[in-house]
């Protein structure tokens, strides 16, 4: 059987930055948003939706972008999405 994303992700380890890597540049573009892509696409659950707004919890990102793509192919093209400062981010168990 296959192992869970939560215990796959468990094996990783991450150097927070204090600063976040990814913003919400209008949170109205969100509320606007019908299909709301980044609850959906990332593994991590960064995003959540928290009565009138979406919620970044950006110390679990895994770097995978795909939150970025989503919003800006299918939502309203609201997140901002940089790498972490040099040195910070997710460590992977393999490199």
């Amino acid at each position: 059987m296959p192992e869970s994303v939560e215990t796959l992700l468990a094996h990783d380890k991450w150097d927070w930055d204090t600063q976040s890597h990814i913003k919400i540049v209008d949170q109205e573009l969100c509320r606007k948003c019908e299909s709301k892509p980044c609850l959906i696409v990332c593994p991590a659950r960064v995003y959540t939706w928290e009565k009138d707004h979406i919620a970044v919890n950006y110390q679990a990102c895994l770097e995978l972008r795909a939150c970025y793509v989503a919003c800006h192919e299918f939502g309203n093209g609201a997140i901002q999405w940089n790498y972490p400062r040099g040195g910070k981010g997710v460590i992977f168990k393999l490199g």
